[in-house]
């Protein structure tokens, strides 16, 4: 598989001639394909066929004989091309919000470009295109999902979500084990492709570069053996079996505008909305219901849960004393319990023969009232009884919507910023017990980013309790309209099933309101921009997963050599 490699880097962005030698028509039809090809593989469309050139597009480039820093450039902006298609529904949220899309697609385009750059340095340091490009793309992913907080939205794995018996490697190696074979089928497309350019007699047959035929059957024997063996290891997987349910839980969605600022009466109205909505998925079915779910935020209803002892730190807020302020708690917690238990109730009336109380698994604002006042984007669980019996505090907040880095620790600055932009995050995955059955619960962007939702379940099959049957998430996702970003949203909660190897029940607001089982296959959902319910009943599934053994190591030892690569050039010039 002797693979040819670039010539010296003077054509990096960093070491280019100073010289502006035209862009050329080549580049220009590579970096536009480098936009349009992933992105019709991708949601809205999702032709997931084009997976299997997604990548050519850069592979072709980082084997042109030389790259200038105009060409980079070029292949720069259609980049942030891309991803500002890809993520344009997060505009939707607010007017503000348009300066943080493009600065998000801006950084996100760096990614594409510095994978070429990688690709090439490898090359020169001798390993084959086979080789090198599946390293340095998961080295890049992962990268991707750790640097500044992480984004796993629009892996090139997810694009074949929609394709069970060829995701099912993502137990072995998450999302960056689909990507790998992707990545390998693209290199043998590209191979081949050269090759018989070369031969046809055309330009390309003077690059030293081009592939040998030997090169060239070797990348096709390796990715038709890749693809082979994963798809039969995903038939393998999808034919085990699972136990049949022990617990039927009703998750709901609706479609309720939201703005980020919300006044109390729409507080109150949302509350209000989705306990009818519960009502009626109540009385739509003769099957006993052990949960309701509701989407994040939705059951606050101007009534957050109230935890912490109480010890001081509200009460010098308020000017009370100390027996005052735990009074006001207790107080607080009653109403809040009292309304959880009519809701309750009037589940109840329609809850089969026995007409039997369910849970609730709310999205809740939470207060803790502690040495400090602290505020949780949470969820609440309550029991049959009325009582609350744990709460989640969200782990992974959102930068610069749900906290700004450092503001705690500036206080001209803290007293300005809204208190919603001032959450804390929670300590701990949590472990809900429904029946026979346990739930992890997590909040929106932890499911999208998957290792948090990984680590989650990892943290708890380390301790006594063992690893949870089913993840339960809530999210909002009325900020992005109707956008492909809620498409992409539930493709991550597919790929976070199947390398847990656990169903994932998700209640939205305007949003993935779906039942995904653990093999990644969404059983039922509810369309999007709809209002309704799901009721889901998810099988028991005994099966264990490497990554939850390894989690996602191998990807970031890619992670290190990519990073090696990049920002080592003369060490890898010195060594090709």
């Amino acid at each position: 598989m002797n693979q040819s490699a670039p010539p010296p880097e003077t054509e990096s962005p960093a070491n280019a001639s100073p010289a502006k030698p035209p862009v050329g028509r080549t580049w220009w039809l590579l970096s536009m394909a480098s936009l349009v090809v992933p992105w019709l593989s991708q949601p809205p469309l999702g032709w997931w066929p084009l997976a299997a050139i997604a990548v050519a597009p850069l592979l072709l480039a980082a084997a042109q004989t030389t790259i200038s820093r105009r060409q980079y450039g070029v292949l720069y902006l259609a980049a942030v091309g891309y991803w500002a298609l890809t993520l344009q529904g997060l505009r939707f949220a607010n007017p503000l919000i348009y300066p943080c899309w493009i600065a998000l697609a801006a950084y996100l385009a760096i990614y594409p470009v510095a994978f070429v750059v990688v690709l090439r340095r490898m090359m020169r340091f001798g390993l084959a295109m086979i080789f090198a490009a599946p390293l340095a793309w998961v080295g890049m992913e992962c990268i991707r999902n750790y640097m500044l907080t992480g984004i796993s939205a629009a892996m090139l794995g997810h694009s074949l979500a929609d394709v069970p018996s060829l995701i099912q490697i993502a137990d072995l190696g998450g999302s960056y084990a689909v990507s790998l074979v992707i990545v390998v089928v693209n290199v043998a497309v590209v191979s081949a492709w050269r090759w018989r350019w070369r031969s046809t007699g055309s330009s390309d047959a003077a690059n030293p570069f081009t592939p040998s035929v030997g090169s060239v059957l070797s990348c096709c024997v390796a990715a038709i053996v890749l693809l082979s063996a994963t798809f039969l290891y995903g038939r393998y997987r999808l034919r085990q079996a699972t136990q049949p349910a022990t617990t039927t839980i009703a998750l709901v969605g609706r479609n309720e505008p939201v703005e980020y600022d919300q006044d109390r009466s729409r507080e109150l109205e949302l509350f209000d909305a989705y306990a009818e909505e519960s009502i009626r998925a109540f009385q739509s079915t003769e099957e006993t219901i052990d949960a309701v779910v509701w989407p994040e935020s939705m059951f606050t209803g101007m009534i957050p849960w109230m935890a912490g002892d109480g010890n001081g730190a509200m009460a010098r807020e308020l000017g009370l004393s100390r027996e005052e302020e735990q009074a006001m708690t207790a107080e607080h917690r009653k109403r809040f319990q009292f309304r959880a238990g009519s809701l309750q109730a009037m589940l109840a009336a329609g809850n089969g023969p026995q007409a039997i109380k369910p849970d609730i698994i709310g999205g809740c604002g939470v207060i803790d009232d502690g040495p400090t006042t602290k505020m949780y984007s949470g969820i609440v669980h309550v029991g049959p009884d009325g009582q609350v019996r744990d709460w989640y505090g969200k782990m992974h907040l959102v930068m610069f919507g749900e906290y700004i880095p450092l503001v705690k620790h500036l206080p001209i600055v803290r007293d300005w910023v809204p208190k919603n932009l001032g959450l804390t995050p929670g300590e701990h995955a949590k472990r809900f017990r429904v029946g026979q059955t346990t739930l992890c619960p997590n909040i929106c962007i932890e499911t999208a980013v998957e290792r948090v939702a990984i680590n989650h379940l990892r943290e708890l099959a380390a301790d006594e309790g063992g690893l949870p049957d089913a993840i339960v998430t809530v999210t909002n996702d009325a900020w992005f309209d109707d956008s492909s970003v809620i498409e992409h949203h539930k493709r991550c909660a597919q790929f976070v099933a199947v390398a847990c190897r656990r169903p994932i029940l998700s209640a939205a607001n305007n949003g993935p309101t779906v039942w995904i089982d653990s093999n990644g296959r969404v059983v039922d959902s509810l369309p999007q921009g709809s209002n309704g319910w799901v009721i889901a009943t998810p099988s028991l599934d005994s099966r264990t997963s490497l990554v939850m053994t390894l989690g996602d190591w191998p990807a970031r030892v890619c992670a290190v050599l990519f990073l090696a690569a990049l920002l080592r050039p003369n060490y890898w010039r010195r060594r090709g």
